[in-house]
């Protein structure tokens, strides 16, 4: 099984925080990789909805096999740049035109993906796929998150922020880094890779951490995460909601080791 699921949605740089999904439209391609229309006149956009559009997961393997005519490096000294730092730095420039932003900054051997300056106030950025979380081809033993988080700080003398791919990829969560008055968003809509795979034994704790710093949480919860349409979004539901409500799937996949209240971490209605 791979880490994401069949595409669902249609994600929307200039609408950011009200539409969620795997689909990228053509004009935002164009705006995240810094190309023109003729440079992507051979990826194979398919009609979304009357829409054209192409799953990011196929966008990134045509970027990756360098296909796409003077899109930027898919990797910066022996970092690979994702395509979800890619949207996250398109998403800081419209948030914060005038920010100084830079890519997998230099850090000893290593880099940290974004380093990110706002009127005389800095922080890093580190983006944290499912491979992050949960065992996976990519990364089978993987580091608890507090650990690099701590050695970048500690080097810098900089927060480093952790932006897990849970959180949603839009504007208020951008702002939310910088201004502490700003609610933040959570999201799940296709990964494969779940609150109850992951192997930290205080994997709950990890969780609500991080969603505290984006001020993501809702009534003390993270249900709304699955949808649908939740915070006045355009959000479909996870296909996990269907196949718990069958009885394909245990409800324990949504439950993050040391947790301590299941009505914290799943949607009112499988609960109810």
């Amino acid at each position: 099984m791979g880490i994401l699921g069949r595409p669902q949605g249609l994600f929307e740089l200039h609408s950011s925080d009200l539409c969620v999904g795997s689909m990228l439209s053509k004009s935002d391609v164009v705006e995240i990789l810094g190309v023109t229309e003729s440079d992507i006149q051979s990826v194979p956009f398919k009609n979304w909805k009357g829409i054209e559009a192409i799953d990011e997961r196929e966008l990134q393997k045509l970027w990756y096999a360098n296909s796409i005519p003077n899109s930027p490096p898919a990797k910066i000294g022996n970092a690979s740049v994702s395509l979800d730092e890619m949207i996250l730095v398109k998403l800081i420039r419209l948030a914060y035109p005038h920010a100084s932003v830079e890519h997998q900054v230099p850090w000893g051997r290593r880099r940290v993906d974004l380093k990110i300056s706002v009127d005389g106030v800095s922080k890093f950025v580190e983006f944290h796929g499912p491979s992050h979380f949960a065992p996976s081809r990519y990364n089978s033993s993987p580091e608890h998150p507090s650990i690099r988080k701590a050695e970048i700080e500690n080097h810098f003398g900089i927060e480093c922020v952790l932006w897990p791919y849970w959180i949603q990829r839009c504007i208020s969560n951008v702002r939310a880094i910088f201004d502490n008055d700003v609610n933040g968003l959570g999201v799940l809509w296709s990964t494969n890779v779940h609150f109850g795979t992951f192997v930290f034994p205080d994997s709950a704790q990890v969780i609500e951490s991080i969603n505290n710093r984006f001020r993501a949480m809702r009534d003390g919860g993270c249900g709304y995460f699955y949808g649908p349409s939740t915070e006045e979004r355009n959000n479909p539901e996870h296909p996990v909601i269907n196949q718990i409500q069958q009885g394909k799937k245990s409800i324990e996949l949504l439950l993050p080791r040391g947790h301590s209240n299941i009505e914290q971490w799943v949607p009112q209605y499988l609960v109810a």
